[in-house]
């Protein structure tokens, strides 16, 4: 039995919750916020419309069922599958299994950096010293 109620079981924006309707279904926003069907179908009915809880820009379409109790490991996992389509090398594209442990060492950095809101100055450098899709190291 739950003696408190969690904030994570509450829509922001009409304050329903679980307790009062247990078939209450929260969806994630593209920055990581929840709200229940409800609500998004009532704000962005019209089309694209700002975020009630951090103002960014979102559609209907982009809202998603949540896969993770924690927000933040939601949202890396969704960071780290957008860089995997990006470098998506393996080892047969590098002359040496070195070379390609350097490749998945750059990978995780760009990994970390992407969660950064300003990215460090290290971080623009890793990012842009790994080849983007489609190219390719020469063997010799």
């Amino acid at each position: 039995m739950r003696l408190t109620q969690s904030s994570d079981d509450q829509c922001p924006i009409c304050k329903t919750d679980r307790y009062l309707s247990p078939r209450l279904r929260l969806l994630v926003s593209p920055c990581y916020h929840k709200m229940c069907e409800s609500c998004i179908d009532r704000l962005f009915s019209l089309g694209p419309a700002a975020c009630p809880v951090c103002g960014q820009i979102v559609r209907k379409q982009q809202f998603s069922a949540q896969i993770f109790e924690d927000l933040q490991v939601e949202e890396e996992v969704h960071i780290r599958q957008r860089v995997a389509r990006l470098f998506h090398r393996q080892p047969e594209d590098f002359p040496t299994l070195r070379a390609y442990n350097d490749y998945l060492e750059e990978f995780e950095d760009i990994s970390t950096c992407a969660r950064l809101t300003q990215p460090s100055i290290s971080c623009t450098r890793s990012m842009s010293s790994i080849p983007w899709r489609g190219s390719r190291t020469t063997r010799r």
